[in-house]
């Protein structure tokens, strides 16, 4: 049985993170807190966290001296919130090797033993990019073109 994760909880405004000619809602990770985590081993520290209520997967990113956790405008909407509302945040620090590989991939992985190696030695980072690519899709043709686009891109060694 693994032991119990730390609760780390703040309140932070929601902002703009001005990246170039991108930017995102985000909240600021306070220095108080920073400081205690593992952000010299881990640059973007994955965790799973609680934003006023709405459950949330992600990594906090450093960005321009700060580290932040995005905050999807179609999470601004389920809370309820705006740029300036303060939202409570509660995270744990995430499994950072966990990667959460969709179904209709796997199924495939078990059969194409050459892939499975080629997936095996993949960083955790680029096994999550294919697989938020595959979970992403809205419908099953989508799904299937993807995972097929995986599999080939696996054994051409990209």
């Amino acid at each position: 049985m693994s032991e119990p994760q730390e609760l780390w909880e703040f309140e932070a405004p929601i902002e703009y993170h001005d990246f170039g000619r991108m930017g995102y809602t985000v909240v600021y990770l306070p220095e108080r807190i920073k400081r205690q985590l593992p952000f010299d081993t881990y640059p973007r520290l994955r965790v799973n966290a609680d934003v006023s209520g709405v459950p949330v997967t992600g990594a906090f990113q450093p960005g321009q001296g700060k580290t932040y956790l995005i905050v999807s405008k179609a999470m601004l909407r389920t809370i309820g919130v705006k740029l300036g509302d303060n939202v409570d945040v509660q995270f744990t620090v995430a499994d950072q090797d966990a990667v959460d590989v969709p179904d209709e991939l796997r199924a495939r992985l078990r059969v194409d033993k050459s892939a499975a190696k080629a997936w095996e030695q993949l960083t955790p980072g680029k096994q999550r990019a294919h697989c938020h690519s595959i979970k992403t899709a809205k419908t099953q043709p989508t799904i299937e073109k993807r995972v097929k686009a995986v599999l080939h891109s696996l054994k051409d060694g990209d």
